[in-house]
């Protein structure tokens, strides 16, 4: 754990982006759905999976650019995920107007890449930290891949689902891995090493 400790910022404003992410999905996916029609939601939806999707591109890309130029070994991974997230982005924005469909097919793609970086997390917490709190982070770590996995291939395999039920799906992901970084943050940031008065 106090390999990462120093990053324990990144996972603080990712877990904060998921749950503000969360509840704009669940308010709007239930209000926009009643008011507007289906194509100014889709929009909208759109947009804001975008913008979610390139501020975690943003977040990761910086974080990864500092872990490489201190030689740590997360930097990386970081990078990695960034370079995923900015394409991902973009897709979205070459796409605007999506379907329902596409808006499972990039919510599936969105939970497995986020589940392929916990694994790659994991692995990195598990060969580098060998305390006795790593082993209750590297179980949460453990289950919030298996969730994302899990997320990601149920939104492909039920592409065809009305929106409503993606965003409502969607939402309570994020709230669910929002909670599970920010536990990780705390974690982490426990174990920053005391500063000399």
């Amino acid at each position: 754990m106090k390999n990462l400790a120093m990053f324990w910022w990144l996972f603080a404003i990712r877990g904060g982006l998921a749950l503000l992410f969360s509840a704009v999905l669940s308010f709007s996916g239930s209000l926009l759905g009643t008011i507007f029609f289906d194509p100014v939601t889709l929009i909208f939806l759109s947009l804001l999976l975008g913008s979610y999707v390139f501020g975690n591109a943003i977040l990761y890309g910086v974080a990864g650019g500092y872990a490489i130029e201190h030689k740590h070994p997360l930097g990386w991974l970081l990078v990695g995920e960034s370079i995923f997230a900015v394409a991902l982005a973009a897709y979205i924005g070459l796409s605007l107007l999506i379907t329902a469909h596409s808006l499972a097919l990039l919510a599936g793609l969105h939970a497995l890449g986020t589940g392929c970086f916990v694994v790659g997390l994991a692995l990195k917490l598990r060969r580098h930290d060998a305390e006795r709190d790593a082993g209750f982070y590297l179980t949460l770590l453990c289950i919030s891949a298996v969730v994302s996995f899990a997320t990601g291939i149920t939104f492909l395999a039920n592409h065809t689902a009305e929106l409503r039920p993606i965003t409502h799906w969607l939402s309570l992901y994020e709230l669910l891995y929002g909670l599970v970084v920010i536990a990780f943050a705390r974690g982490l940031y426990r174990c920053i090493p005391s500063q000399p008065a």
